[in-house]
């Protein structure tokens, strides 16, 4: 005996369900004399947009006013051209939601017209595509990725050479520094006897009393420049080597911190006065990859400096822990230009950015982004314009 099949009651409140999760809907726009008379939009624009039809049937312009500013050109033309009877093609552009989030659409236009080919509606169809549009900018983040990732490995090979080629000359530097610090420090009681005995003298042309000080000077220098420049090669040979990219490293943001000040330390020194950090000691390590938060650490110091404008403008560093949450933080502020509210919506967008006369391509707050999510923690940019900014990589301190 066959099993008994209930029939499907499509109630009100079924096809409401249904009607929340639909992707697409259908709108309708009649014309009369060429111009606008009605326009429908189907019951599935809620999900959409957030509105239903009646909102749109209440306020023909809501539709116009959703479309994200820098797209509204290219959706009035689309309109305009399908007005005046010619085919157009499928424009994809954003809207802002009723809850006002960013929502990427494709909207497909085809005519209806007369005997005579006078428009007379047109109907059509608008497709959600959000979520393709993010998974082709984090592919696209990817790639970039992987981009990069070939030039650090090409950049490894070389800065491995340069540090090798400098690394000689600057061994035989400080190896000698060294050395002329234990003939000083030997020859120091000598002069100053002779000093009392004879009376004062010259070296170099300057007179023993004046030059003393000067020597020591100058020896301590010489060993602490090539001190300097051995911490240098060894930074950047770190931060340039192959890196597989796995996140199982236990790291210190302190050394973090050090480093990427290090790699940056000639556009810093270029940019401000006044520029400090604040270690710390007791500070939980974190489980990551080092290098990935360096390129994070870097590229928040490269737009704090690119921020300022002159050099009396302060730019601060703090590393802290945060008991409550477990939080290891490393706060990066200036006192630079800051960023509009508007744009501040769209820092961690790809290829979004203020700086493109200076050559800025908008992946480094990107991949940054990405970077310190993989790392299960958060980027926090806080700014006001004229006041600067404040930016925050938040990251979740080892429990082990």
């Amino acid at each position: 005996m066959k099993p008994k099949i209930e029939s499907i009651e499509y109630t009100d409140e079924r096809n409401h369900r249904l009607l929340r999760y639909l992707t697409d809907y259908i709108y309708t726009v009649n014309l009369v004399n060429g111009k606008v008379a009605e326009t429908y939009h189907g019951p599935g624009c809620l999900a959409v947009t957030g509105y239903n039809s009646e909102d749109y049937m209440k306020d023909p312009e809501l539709w116009y006013r959703m479309v994200f500013d820098d797209d509204k050109k290219a959706v009035l033309e689309q309109a305009n051209n399908a007005m005046r009877g010619i085919d157009v093609d499928p424009i994809e552009h954003r809207i802002v939601h009723r809850d006002g989030t960013l929502r990427w659409v494709k909207n497909s236009i085809v005519l209806s017209k007369d005997e005579k080919g006078k428009v007379q509606s047109y109907d059509g169809i608008i497709n959600d595509i959000t979520v393709v549009k993010r998974a082709e900018q984090l592919a696209t983040i990817k790639q970039e990725q992987l981009i990069q990732a070939d030039k650090m490995v090409s950049l490894g090979v070389l800065v491995s050479g340069i540090a090798h080629e400098i690394n000689n000359p600057n061994n035989f530097i400080m190896l000698n520094a060294q050395f002329f610090a234990k003939v000083w420090e030997d020859v120091q009681p000598i002069l100053k006897e002779y000093e009392e005995t004879h009376g004062d003298f010259a070296l170099a042309g300057i007179s023993f009393s004046d030059s003393y000080e000067k020597i020591q000077k100058s020896i301590a220098g010489i060993g602490d420049g090539a001190n300097r420049i051995q911490k240098i090669t060894r930074s950047l040979t770190n931060f340039a080597r192959h890196d597989p990219g796995e996140l199982n490293q236990q790291v210190d943001l302190n050394s973090v911190v050090e480093n990427s000040i290090t790699i940056a330390g000639n556009l810093i020194k270029n940019s401000t006065n006044n520029f400090s950090v604040e270690y710390n000691n007791e500070l939980p390590v974190v489980t990551g990859n080092m290098q990935q938060l360096e390129q994070v650490v870097i590229n928040l110091i490269n737009n704090s400096c690119q921020s300022l404008t002159n050099k009396k403008q302060r730019i601060d560093i703090k590393i802290y822990f945060t008991k409550s949450r477990d939080n290891v933080i490393i706060e990066v502020k200036d006192e630079g230009r800051g960023i509009e509210k508007d744009n501040l919506k769209r820092i961690f967008d790809p290829f979004f950015t203020t700086k493109r006369n200076m050559g800025g391509t908008g992946l480094g707050l990107s991949i940054s982004y990405n970077i310190v999510k993989n790392h299960c923690g958060d980027l926090v940019i806080d700014s006001s314009i004229n006041k600067g900014t404040a930016s925050k990589v938040v990251l979740p301190a080892n429990k082990n």
